[in-house]
């Protein structure tokens, strides 16, 4: 069997991109640069003239207002743009964890999410959403942890990899712990806005400590511009992190500046297209499952692109996906990469090719099996 991998790793092996079939991305389906310049006249003309100078530093202002506008109470010099979501991140820890803090992480998680935190020399706690609570996180469990200070909770609404989304109840409950224990949220709302019609977290408005951090690649499909920012109310967190990105490198180039402000202008084409591409493909897996309920179960996601099937039938999900990689050309994330044990698999649903991947592991299992 093949050693343990991480999600990376499992994405950066020569043999997973390779395979033919990919059933884990959770980025939704990438938006071609013609696609994206032909929804409005001129832009295609514009982005070729665009001068190649030094750029604003931090960011155009206008886009940082469109970034701005999706907050009700976030001040303007408290949005900061960054390179995608895992520079963000670097920034947040960076900026505002030392060694020996203490850090609650919502699990199973993005691998980083575990690792920053402890890179810094952080104590990291994890609070784990639980398959027997169909992935519900604890509160109770969660104000136990709290009884210590923590430097910063960090949790992902949508959560990747299970799909759950808090309602309000919950959200409001959720809040109210931090707030007494007066604890920083970092609020990774990466997946949010798909399926259209969900309610979008922002708890950089809902919470004074709350920093929001969201992007262009999972909703959008816009992965390749690496275009993410950080947004809270706090004025004096966000100047740190703001003074350590000034350290290094403090430009949006230009060209990606062009196309994410063009996105922003027409994210609601972006989401609908995304959303049809997402529904179709939830569809296809309810169906799948429905007819191999000897081998998978599911909590169907609420929200985001991604679901995390658990496996029933023999083995581990790692020997299921050496195999499928092997004999189906098909990649299939098993949860040892996200550090989740070994009977669950990820599902990235936002694409459109997902169905046809779908058929292929319903030829390989009818025949493997």
């Amino acid at each position: 069997m093949t050693k343990q991998r991480g999600l990376q790793e499992f994405f950066d092996d020569p043999a997973t991109i390779a395979t033919r079939h990919k059933l884990s991305a959770s980025a939704s389906e990438p938006v071609g640069q013609a696609e994206l310049l032909a929804l409005e006249p001129g832009a295609a003309e514009r982005f070729v003239a665009l001068d190649l100078d030094y750029p604003e530093r931090f960011g155009p202002s206008d886009l940082r207002t469109s970034i701005k506008r999706k907050y009700a109470s976030v001040p303007f010099d408290n949005v900061l743009i960054t390179s995608g979501l895992d520079e963000g991140l670097a920034l947040l820890f960076t900026a505002l964890v030392e060694p020996g803090d203490r850090v609650i992480v919502l699990t199973p998680c993005y691998p980083p999410h575990m690792e920053l935190p402890a890179w810094r020399g952080a104590e990291v706690v994890p609070w784990p959403a639980r398959p027997e609570k169909d992935f519900v996180p604890d509160l109770e469990e969660l104000e136990a942890l709290l009884s210590k200070p923590a430097k910063a909770v960090l949790t992902t609404f949508p959560q990747n990899p299970t799909g759950f989304l808090p309602d309000e109840a919950y959200t409001a409950a959720f809040l109210q712990l931090l707030e007494r224990t007066g604890t920083p949220l970092f609020s990774d709302e990466i997946y949010a806005g798909l399926p259209l019609g969900n309610a979008v977290p922002k708890l950089a408005d809902r919470y004074e400590k709350a920093i929001s951090l969201h992007g262009l690649s999972k909703t959008c499909g816009l992965p390749s511009l690496r275009f993410g920012w950080l947004a809270g109310r706090d004025s004096a967190a966000m100047a740190k992190v703001k003074a350590v990105k000034n350290l290094f490198n403090a430009y949006v180039p230009a060209p990606v500046a062009f196309l994410a402000e063009l996105a922003f202008k027409h994210e609601g084409t972006l989401l609908a297209r995304n959303s049809a591409i997402l529904e179709a493909s939830i569809e296809a897996a309810d169906s799948f499952i429905a007819r191999h309920g000897n081998l998978f179960s599911w909590t169907p996601p609420a929200a985001g692109t991604v679901a995390f099937p658990r496996w029933l039938g023999p083995g581990g999900t790692q020997d299921l996906s050496d195999r499928l990689i092997r004999d189906a050309s098909i990649a299939l994330a098993p949860s040892l990469c996200l550090d989740a044990g070994d009977d669950h698999v990820r599902f990235g649903m936002c694409r459109r090719n997902f169905p046809e991947g779908l058929a292929a592991l319903d030829r390989f299992l009818g025949s493997a099996l």
